[in-house]
């Protein structure tokens, strides 16, 4: 049995262990995480029905255009889908759709899907929306950090994947160049460049509502509204196979979080955190929206680590995990490892490029401490 087969049954454990709980009224809270994975189902269906229908014809659109730049660099135009799209906000049927090469499909969908396309459609956007406009500096600087090393994640995942290190290396070039762009852009424009992720993240969901749209009036009617589009069955397909995984993947999350609480805190206020900075990283291991509620909250240096691993690390017990498992097992473990080096390895990085910054709030803290005792 290898590592991709034990994943899964570790999560079925915890879904049988879901539905016992909710059977006896929820009495350790692992029932209500089953049903979140039921009721998950909603929001899949929205964010992926009518992308995975549209895949085929956004296919044939823009093949034309992005096979000879990728060609050119030397890699699979697959790559071009995740670098923009979350794997399960449409790009990995996208990426699948688009690969010349089945491998570096699957390389493209499933691990760059799941770090850099998940942050320009929905972690700077969404985050955008939660934050306080004062803490956007510090989304800015931890995006900065987080990019840097997603190629890092991508090389460890694809290298744990078993792929050739040969296809991995030739498409990473797109990907390092697309990371040096946003890099830059974060750096000397952050405000412009977060305004246009939010802009381009209503784009793709108007994108995204107007196939399911579509799919659902043709199989309702059999009149076809967008000829070429895949039957609405594969993505149901998808959306029931990922809830089921995240009934258990839930549950798991829930374990976790209450079991290595206390280990994971201390890490955190080891890397010079407060302690819900340090909350918020257990957080984002399921899902970072709770992480980017705790902002407010944090100090200047949580702020920046935790937006730094969210960019790779995110949903990597979540969303993540619950739609590879749905679409490709083998890719399970790969996905996880090449997300946690990614994000761990950006925490590193950010650590560095911002180490000043705690310098300048201990001192700041300090003055206060003083101010409030000299009142007292």
């Amino acid at each position: 049995m290898g590592i991709n087969e034990i994943i899964i049954y570790i999560m079925a454990f915890f879904m049988v262990v879901g539905a016992i709980d909710k059977c006896l009224g929820n009495k350790y809270g692992y029932g209500e995480k089953f049903e979140e994975g039921f009721v998950a189902m909603g929001a899949l269906t929205l964010a992926m029905v009518g992308v995975i229908s549209l895949a085929p014809v956004l296919a044939d659109l823009l093949r034309p255009v992005v096979s000879p730049v990728y060609k050119i660099l030397g890699a699979d135009p697959s790559m071009f889908a995740t670098t923009l799209l979350a794997e399960d906000m449409g790009g990995y049927p996208l990426a699948m759709q688009l690969a010349e090469n089945p491998e570096a499909g699957r390389f493209a969908g499933l691990i760059l899907g799941a770090m850099m396309g998940p942050t320009i459609v929905f972690t700077i956007p969404v985050a955008l929306g939660i934050i306080e406009k004062k803490d956007r500096e510090y989304l800015a600087k931890g995006v900065l950090a987080g990019m840097i090393t997603i190629p890092l994640g991508c090389l460890v995942g694809g290298v744990v994947a078993g792929f050739d290190l040969k296809m991995i290396l030739s498409n990473l070039l797109p990907i390092i160049l697309f990371a040096i762009i946003i890099s830059i852009g974060l750096w000397k424009w952050p405000d412009k460049m977060t305004h246009g992720f939010t802009i381009f993240g209503q784009g793709v969901v108007v994108i995204i509502t107007i196939g399911l749209g579509a799919i659902v009036f043709e199989t309702l009617t059999g009149i076809v509204v967008i000829p070429g589009m895949a039957p609405i069955s594969e993505g149901i397909e998808v959306v029931g196979a990922i809830a089921m995984t995240l009934a258990g993947a839930f549950p798991l999350v829930h374990f976790i979080t209450k079991v290595f609480n206390k280990p994971l805190l201390k890490m955190g206020e080891a890397l010079g955190m407060n302690e819900k900075a340090a909350a918020g990283l257990v957080a984002t291991l399921a899902n970072s929206i709770p992480m980017f509620g705790l902002m407010k909250e944090m100090d200047k240096r949580g702020k920046i680590l935790n937006v730094a691993f969210a960019v790779s690390a995110a949903f990597v017990f979540g969303d993540h995990l619950g739609f590879t498992a749905g679409v490709d097992k083998a890719m399970i473990f790969p996905m996880v490892v090449g997300k946690l080096v990614g994000g761990i390895s950006a925490v590193v990085l950010a650590k560095f490029m911002y180490k000043n910054i705690t310098e300048d709030e201990n001192e700041e803290t300090e003055i206060k401490d003083e101010v409030i005792g000299d009142v007292k």
